[in-house]
């Protein structure tokens, strides 16, 4: 007796559920893709400040383990001491903080749990911490040019000399200032932070409540079962 081929009933149902978590998943990856840009932006940020905060930190190491002269005045070296361990332990911050979101960032928005909210989530994050970096790396700046200033005076030379050198160093700081208020009017925080534009897609987030569909079916489904059952999508 010849043996026939039977065919479930159902087998155009197991088609459209693969066209349908096709269709889903395309959704979730081409917003990933979007925000993935956002992740780069963020991340080359964070590396800029960390690794120009290794230079400054360097520049204050190497004053604060030079040691002082004797006759220097105590209130001139309190304030040279002090303008330079403010400098390097915003450095010191700078790097850690920027080292451990370089590194945990990328993963959590790779692996996180809750799919693309895990994605979001992410970037959200590193938007609102790179405005506290922001600000260490400036008062950074600010307390490694207070602190040149005060060794012109703790290793002091002709008087002229120092009075130049500390004049220089205060032009140099005025003129540092006036170009970062510019260049946050145009391009930067004040004025112009474009919180209202995110590459977040709002028509999409029904679809980020797509959990993983192997692990869905892993652990719903039998063994014996995973092959010759059918599974209704989360979507139909």
């Amino acid at each position: 007796r010849p043996l026939r081929l039977v065919l479930p009933c159902y087998s155009n149902a197991w088609m459209l559920s693969v066209y349908k978590n096709s269709i889903v998943s395309g959704a979730s990856l081409q917003q990933a893709e979007v925000r993935q840009k956002e992740l780069d932006f963020y991340i080359n940020n964070y590396w800029t400040w960390g690794s120009t905060a290794v230079i400054m930190g360097g520049f204050a190491f190497s004053e604060i383990i030079a040691p002082i002269p004797d006759d220097t005045h105590p209130v001139l070296g309190t304030v040279y001491l002090g303008f330079t361990a403010l400098c390097m332990s915003l450095d010191m911050c700078i790097i850690t903080w920027t080292v451990l979101v370089c590194m945990w960032a990328p993963g959590h928005a790779l692996r996180g749990a809750e799919g693309m909210k895990s994605f979001h989530e992410t970037v959200d994050f590193l938007k609102s911490e790179q405005i506290s970096i922001y600000y260490a790396f400036f008062v950074s700046v600010v307390a490694y040019f207070g602190s040149s200033c005060c060794m012109l005076w703790v290793y002091p030379s002709h008087t002229i000399t120092n009075v130049a050198g500390s004049s220089i160093l205060m032009l140099s700081l005025v003129v540092l200032l006036g170009t970062q208020l510019r260049l946050e009017h145009r391009i930067g925080l004040l004025g112009n932070s474009h919180d209202e534009v995110t590459g977040r897609i709002q028509g999409l987030a029904p679809f980020e409540d797509v959990a993983d569909l192997d692990t869905f079916v892993a652990s719903a489904v039998p063994d014996d079962a995973q092959a010759g059952v059918f599974q209704r999508g989360m979507y139909e």
